[in-house]
């Protein structure tokens, strides 16, 4: 019975390890590998592709005709000519600068993209480590109540027990199995999942735990984040873009230039010499600049709000970890102070009945799948707010 009893304290009192590994070199492999980011990255380098095109001048106007004359005196009359039209130089360095804007919006939505995935990989990691620490805690439990189980038949055949007490134990062991069963199909379904993300090059490390978790604050937080983060940084491009958008409606106002070399053949004449146009925009431009400038407004106000947004998402999530963390602390507190003399009294000197007994192992059980329960969620949500860490 003490033999028992020093294994059911074993059982409660099994801390989970704070400390980490294999979970970097893994999310490594879904960043070089993954499909979703591979067509991503394809994406990019045909926005890049995209936002160069249109900033050269449009190409050069080749024409020619031939006019034969109608009246007695025969002949007919021959024009060709070659212009190009040209646009103010500042036309072209706005064009340029909106270019690159683009660009480094289209690298932000990338790299937002990419976050994603790799986030998503982290946390079905967690859920794994979750799952293994899980399975690991039934598996020492099985063994728990297979020697409950073997006492108790032993007992059953002296006497000294009932066939009831005898199917309690059983219906307990059946319904850890099955637990059992359950932890072992998600861990393989979460792997599979893994593997997927790897691109089928690397499955999760079998010995995975959860990553060391330095302490930070919400506005050191904010501060890093701002920085790196895309979410941070798409507002700002969308606002910059807008104003680019807003210089170049306004150099539409500009007059454009043709010039050209050109000549005209009728008979016993040839006319040949340069030839120069311009282009005097009186409506084509309307109401372009105020709707530009509102976009500027527009795009200045929503960066403001999504800022604001962003950093609510970070207090709150900040606030979430911290009573995650506090929880966590109480109830390890809890499950590493239980004291079982007076159980393993009660149950040597049959103070108690196993209905008593299992109800105490449940209360027990529950505290500790609960704080497993806890944990994983605490360090998803410091995988949420520490995310940018992910981008390299």
């Amino acid at each position: 019975m003490k033999t028992l009893i020093s294994l059911i304290i074993s059982v409660l009192t099994a801390g989970i390890s704070l400390y980490g590994q294999d979970i970097s070199s893994f999310l490594k492999q879904v960043d070089a590998n993954n499909p979703e980011i591979a067509a991503y990255r394809k994406l990019l380098e045909a926005r890049r592709l995209e936002t160069r095109t249109g900033l050269n001048p449009p190409d050069p106007v080749v024409s020619f005709s031939y006019m034969p004359e109608t009246t007695e005196r025969g002949g007919s009359k021959k024009t060709w000519s070659v212009t190009q039209s040209f646009s103010f130089p500042t036309k072209y360095l706005i064009q340029n600068k909106l270019s690159k804007e683009k660009i480094i919006l289209a690298e932000h939505e990338f790299n937002l993209a990419r976050l994603d995935v790799l986030l998503n990989a982290k946390l079905l990691m967690f859920d794994l480590i979750y799952n293994q620490k899980t399975l690991n805690v039934l598996n020492q439990r099985k063994v728990l109540y297979d020697r409950l189980r073997s006492g108790w038949e032993k007992m059953l055949e002296a006497g000294e027990t009932t066939i009831l007490d005898y199917n309690k134990i059983l219906l307990e062991f059946i319904s850890l199995n099955l637990s059992i069963t359950r932890a072992e199909t998600e861990i393989s379904i979460l792997g599979e999942r893994l593997f997927y993300m790897s691109g089928n090059k690397a499955g999760p490390p079998d010995d995975a735990e959860y990553p060391v978790t330095p302490d930070s604050d919400p506005e050191k937080l904010i501060s890093e984040k701002s920085r790196i983060h895309p979410s941070f940084l798409l507002p700002e491009s969308e606002y910059m873009i807008s104003l680019q958008e807003a210089r170049l409606s306004k150099s539409g106002s500009l007059p454009e230039f043709q010039a050209g070399y050109a000549s005209e053949i009728v008979p016993g004449e040839t006319f040949t010499g340069p030839v120069a146009g311009l282009s005097i925009p009186l409506w084509s431009n309307s109401k372009r600049v105020k709707t530009a400038n509102a976009m500027v407004d527009h795009y200045s106000a929503a960066l403001d709000a999504r800022l604001l947004e962003l950093k609510s998402l970070v207090q709150s999530e900040y606030e979430n970890m911290t009573a995650l963390r506090k929880s966590i602390s109480e109830i390890r507190d809890i499950v590493k102070s239980n004291n079982n003399q007076y159980l393993e009294k009660a149950l040597s000197g049959g103070e108690i009945s196993l209905t008593d007994y299992f109800l105490y192992l449940e209360t027990s059980f529950r505290a500790e799948d609960r704080l497993n329960e806890l944990e994983n969620e605490y360090y998803k949500s410091m995988a949420v707010l520490c995310d940018h860490e992910l981008i390299e």
